[in-house]
């Protein structure tokens, strides 16, 4: 049986007196997990409670929050039943739907002075690099579930990862602990459990040791992905100076080895929060929109992203909104003009340059190009096209038809967050307002 002191022990040090909940679904894994600690009698330990999430996908789900709630109170653990709506079934499978949903309820529950202990074991390791294996992963899918993670705020530490089914069920039988059998984890329909109930029985009989050695293997592609990390990291580095930019230069990137393209280009998409693209998606952003022509417009999208090109540099952006650039919205006032993409024009307050209150009082209106408008810059004699200044200021394309202009009659005098028009800026040391672009 596993040593019950040393995970105490590995756990005060991880949790450094923080409060510590327990995902606790009722199952024997997570009882045991709770009853571990419950009983630990350790005052170096943080105060431990416990949450139970109820999906409401099965006919017995109130009994199973039910029976939770007995055994927390039978430990004098405090317990938190929360509920949790499942969405998302269609697109991503009833499994991962329900995982998302739990873990929102989760994060929504935890502060930044909380840890959240869940108690996966070797199999479930195993279980996982299968699975990720079957999904075609790189090493990054391949290392499984870490044993330490950030949730939010707070962060997940799972202490049974490297213990073994068997000694979780022994210390169950050994304390006479009584626990919830969901009828559904026997369903071979979900991809984990036939792995569990077909495949696994298999492989165990041929190779005892297999979960351990499956495990040790996502403990090298761990290593493998660290690295891998590190390098994208200086490549990053090497590539952009200003990470507020938001675009990697095209021709610097294609200077590194392939594999090196697609490493930082993984980077850097999970350093914008953005979802990583298939393997054939990412090839694509380099042979469909790196390797394009320079004036051409390429685009290439998945789930919640853009990637595009304008001259050498490669954007990543959520998905455009929709824009009707035939729209006129009036403004004759200093409050907030709200589009109908979510952007914002606000006006900043400078001591010196800008538009007079009584201007914007005229009832400015809000126009999008149309073509073939013109505008004389502030400090400059004559007018110039506002195709050439949107070169000029290196636009990219796809933000030149978004872009706000402020109209006085019908008379252009000003590119929102770029320029005025010479004659209606105030006189030096005279207070006005600058038009500017609050994006969504």
């Amino acid at each position: 049986m596993f040593n019950t002191q040393q995970i105490i022990g590995d756990l005060i040090d991880l949790t450094q007196g923080k409060q510590i909940w327990i995902a606790y679904s009722g199952g024997v894994d997570s009882h045991v997990l709770l009853h571990l600690l419950a009983t630990a009698n350790d005052p170096e330990l943080g105060i431990v409670s416990a949450i139970h999430i109820d999906h409401g996908l099965h006919a017995d789900s109130e009994r199973w929050a039910k029976h939770c709630a007995e055994v927390s109170a039978n430990l004098a653990i405090e317990l938190c039943n929360l509920k949790a709506d499942v969405t998302e079934s269609d697109e991503l499978g009833m499994e991962a739907a329900a995982r998302k949903a739990r873990y929102q309820a989760f994060q929504q529950q935890l502060t930044d002075n909380d840890v959240l202990l869940t108690a996966q074991h070797q199999h479930d390791q195993a279980e996982t690099l299968l699975l990720q294996l079957f999904r075609g992963a790189g090493p990054k899918g391949l290392s499984a579930m870490p044993q330490q993670l950030s949730l939010g705020e707070s962060t997940i530490i799972r202490p049974f990862l490297k213990i073994p089914q068997q000694d979780i069920l022994a210390y169950a039988t050994q304390h006479q602990l009584h626990w919830i059998d969901d009828p559904s984890n026997s369903e071979t329909r979900w991809n984990r459990n036939y792995i569990r109930h077909t495949i696994w029985p298999d492989i165990e009989q041929r190779w005892p040791s297999a979960a351990k050695t499956i495990s040790r293997s996502a403990e090298h592609c761990a290593d493998a992905t660290e690295l891998m990390d590190e390098l994208a990291a200086q490549d990053l580095d090497s590539l952009v100076t200003d990470k507020t930019s938001g675009f990697l230069p095209i021709t610097q990137l294609l200077a590194l080895s392939p594999a090196r393209q697609k490493n930082v280009l993984r980077h850097y998409i999970e350093c914008k929060q953005f979802a990583l693209p298939s393997t054939a998606g990412l090839q694509k952003v380099i042979d469909e929109v790196c390797l394009a022509k320079q004036d051409s417009n390429p685009v290439v999208s998945w789930q919640g992203v853009e990637v595009r090109r304008y001259q050498n540099q490669l954007y990543f952006m959520q998905p455009l909104a929709e824009h009707d650039s035939n729209q006129i919205l009036q403004c004759g006032s200093l409050e907030d003009v709200v589009l109908n993409n979510g952007d914002i024009v606000t006006w900043q307050k400078v001591k010196s340059g800008g538009l007079s209150q009584q201007t914007i009082a005229d009832r400015l209106t809000i126009r999008f190009r149309q073509g073939g408008e013109q505008i004389m810059p502030q400090g400059h004699a004559h007018h110039k096209t506002l195709k050439h200044l949107f070169q000029q200021w290196m636009v990219p394309s796809w933000q030149r038809d978004r872009t706000p202009l402020l109209y006085y009659g019908e008379e252009l005098i000003a590119v929102v967050g770029y320029v005025l028009a010479h004659d209606y800026v105030v006189a030096q040391n005279e207070q006005g307002f600058l038009p500017m672009l609050k994006l969504n």
